[in-house]
């Protein structure tokens, strides 16, 4: 296992393989660098592939309670990218591909901007600019459905009895709301349901995916998983998408639940030098259930030269 003690003396895990030009891979929300299993075996074939856990997230965990259920910078995607290029700068790599799934969308972003002159091209998997859907932006999620998460996530309330405290039993309701709720089941369940669920995969696939999930490293703290989840209602990335200049590949699967093919195609519309792949019957975790077909498309796009990709600039297949 390789790490790097950060600036925040925080212990940032991350995977390494192959040699030749660099991919580095992040991971989405509550997940881990466990993730990008398929990617790491081909990939490293023909590049020197990096894949990362968020500090919080896997083997990158905070030294000490830094954030708070109430908000804070510990978790936040500044620090992120902060992490980044702390590792970016300790491997000596000049110029890389970024890939980011899903939440990472924001993360690869605000590196581009950041550190422009990093990028050689960015990789958008399942990506969007805006979790939360508005009358203008139609393609996220209900902030109704973000709060019932939440509330489902919390720690379970303790309560006095007699001279100490304790938690309610599972099959205690107060005000509607059953209590003794297992955090770690509750998450997976909640990703279990929305990331891989209407995808037409054998057993041994979906096994093996799940995993690759929900692996020993996994969920992050609460803590994490709330502030992560913070960040994303109240992100929004629509107006720098213009101004990515690096050539950028998007891909989308059509029945993605989480984050809809629609914020792909939108993503495709805005960003001057893009390439948007759908994938048919493909969900949100497309690199998961479908590495071979999302293996050759990264290979294709990073062998690729780096002039615009369509004669338009933008394109769709």
């Amino acid at each position: 296992m390789s790490f790097l003690k950060n600036t925040d003396g925080i212990n940032l895990h991350y995977r390494v393989a192959g040699k030749g030009n660099s991919i580095i891979l992040i991971h989405g929300w509550a997940m881990n660098s466990h993730v990008w299993k398929y990617q790491i075996d081909e990939l490293s074939r023909d590049f020197q592939v990096i894949a990362v856990d968020l500090r919080g997230h896997g083997k990158s965990v905070t030294p000490s309670p830094q954030s708070s259920p109430h908000g804070g910078e510990a978790e936040s995607f500044d620090a992120f990218v902060k992490d980044l290029k702390e590792l970016i700068d300790f491997l000596n790599i000049k110029k890389f591909t970024l890939v980011g799934w899903s939440m990472a969308s924001f993360i690869i972003v605000r590196y581009y901007f950041k550190y422009p002159e990093d990028i050689d091209k960015l990789i958008f998997i399942s990506g969007t600019p805006k979790f939360i859907s508005e009358n203008d932006y139609p393609y996220g999620q209900p902030m109704s459905m973000v709060k019932r998460l939440e509330q489902n996530l919390k720690p379970v309330p303790r309560i006095k009895c007699g001279a100490g405290s304790a938690s309610l039993p599972s099959n205690v309701s107060i005000g509607g709301r059953k209590q003794g709720r297992d955090y770690k089941n509750h998450i997976r369940e909640f990703c279990e349901r929305l990331f891989i669920s209407g995808e037409e995969i054998d057993d041994d696939s979906s096994a093996d995916v799940k995993k690759l999930m929900f692996n020993e490293d996994f969920p992050p703290s609460f803590n994490v998983v709330f502030q992560t989840l913070n960040s994303l209602i109240h992100d929004d990335i629509r107006d720098k998408l213009k101004y990515i200049k690096a050539p950028s590949l998007i891909i989308h699967g059509s029945i993605d639940k989480i984050c809809p093919v629609g914020a792909g195609k939108y993503m495709a519309r805005e960003m001057p030098d893009s390439k948007l792949i759908i994938l048919e019957g493909v969900g949100h975790a497309p690199f998961l259930t479908q590495p071979e077909m999302v293996n050759k498309e990264i290979k294709d796009f990073v062998f690729s030269p780096s002039p615009s990709l369509s004669p338009m600039g933008r394109g769709e297949r």
